[in-house]
């Protein structure tokens, strides 16, 4: 005799609409840059490097013009902003096929905390072939510091 666990279908049925959705969704519910954004969101690659005396930003914003480039300084956070003109509609046809995201939302932005203040003052930035390189040097006193250790000599127990 064999028994084996088996549920009741009212059990399942109650996720039905549950599981409706989501095929609808995997099936395209959103397509192309829509869901790209809806997932990831609208925000670009960066690499933070630390060295003993700065941190060097680079960020990669393919496409954006170096005027539109914003970067800003706030106590220890850093943000970079890009805005474009969104593009006018074509009078003349009808897209066939449409993914750019910069056509749906074309401001983009990041946010950056660092360990330390920031001093505005020492921070370069550079553009060039769609890399920005943004050099922040480091505060003195964020910077690492090697404490001199000094070793006495243990006195002899009498």
């Amino acid at each position: 005799m064999s028994t084996t666990n088996t549920m009741p279908r009212e059990t399942f049925d109650a996720f039905m609409p549950l599981r409706e959705a989501v095929n609808r969704f995997m099936e395209g519910g959103l397509s192309g840059p829509e869901r790209a954004v809806f997932l990831l969101g609208r925000t670009f690659p960066v690499d933070i490097l630390e060295t003993p005396d700065e941190y060097v930003i680079q960020a990669s914003l393919f496409g954006i013009r170096p005027e539109s480039l914003k970067i800003t300084t706030a106590g220890n956070t850093l943000t970079i902003r890009a805005g474009q003109k969104t593009q006018q509609e074509n009078k003349e046809g009808t897209y066939l096929r449409r993914e750019r995201i910069e056509a749906f939302l074309p401001d983009v932005g990041r946010t950056i905390t660092l360990p330390g203040a920031i001093d505005p003052d020492k921070v370069t930035a550079e553009y060039e072939h769609g890399v920005l390189t943004i050099h922040v040097a480091k505060d003195e006193e964020v910077k690492d510091h090697t404490i001199p250790l000094q070793v006495k000599q243990a006195t002899p127990v009498k």
